[in-house]
């Protein structure tokens, strides 16, 4: 076992992904993870990463089942280093929910968005661009099973907080933030105020 190889078994998966070969990609991995989890042991942070990448591609492969596994043990690792409000802990949180709603494990998909966006409003406050990603993140999961209330109100919180952070800043500057997120809030949104015919 050596760890130079599991570097270049990495960096070959990438360019497998990269070229649309996820299956030859998700073995490479496997093979990764396995070296890191003997030269540095199961919990070390390198071995989260890839955990991570293993469950992103079989996202991409659409094996969202299969996927859980590795996300869950990526976030248990990077919440024992870094504790439960750490951005690398939001961002797995927010992936696993995503792979939760993707398999119809939609209280969980929930109860991890929420977690994500406590972390992200703790550490970057409610209009930061990604807590209100991941809100309309939750949102849609809301939307995908007909929780139409939740959904609007939720939707409504993220535009109060977008529109405060767009107008704390005066002459509109570079220093200005806009949320790449208030355009589908406000769309999504406005879409369900508007009845149709």
């Amino acid at each position: 076992y050596n760890m130079d190889v599991a570097t270049l078994l990495n960096m070959l998966a990438l360019l497998y992904r990269d070229q649309g070969k996820l299956e030859d990609a998700c073995e490479l991995l496997h093979n990764a993870v396995r070296i890191k989890e003997h030269c540095l042991g199961p919990n070390d942070l390198s071995v989260a990463s890839a955990l991570n990448n293993l469950s992103v591609l079989y996202g991409k492969r659409g094996m969202w089942a299969e996927a859980a596994p590795f996300c869950k043990q990526a976030l248990a690792i990077r919440e024992g280093v870094y504790g439960s409000h750490h951005t690398d802990v939001a961002k797995l949180l927010n992936n696993l929910a995503l792979i939760c709603q993707n398999i119809g494990e939609f209280a969980e998909s929930e109860g991890y968005y929420r977690r994500a966006i406590d972390v992200y409003k703790k550490l970057y406050g409610p209009g930061h661009a990604v807590t209100t990603r991941t809100m309309n993140n939750l949102a849609a999961c809301y939307l995908k099973q007909k929780k139409h209330d939740d959904a609007k109100n939720l939707y409504a919180e993220v535009l109060l907080h977008t529109q405060q952070v767009e107008t704390s800043f005066s002459g509109g500057g570079p220093e200005q933030v806009v949320s790449p997120s208030t355009g589908m809030a406000q769309g999504n949104w406005q879409s369900m105020c508007t009845p149709t015919r």
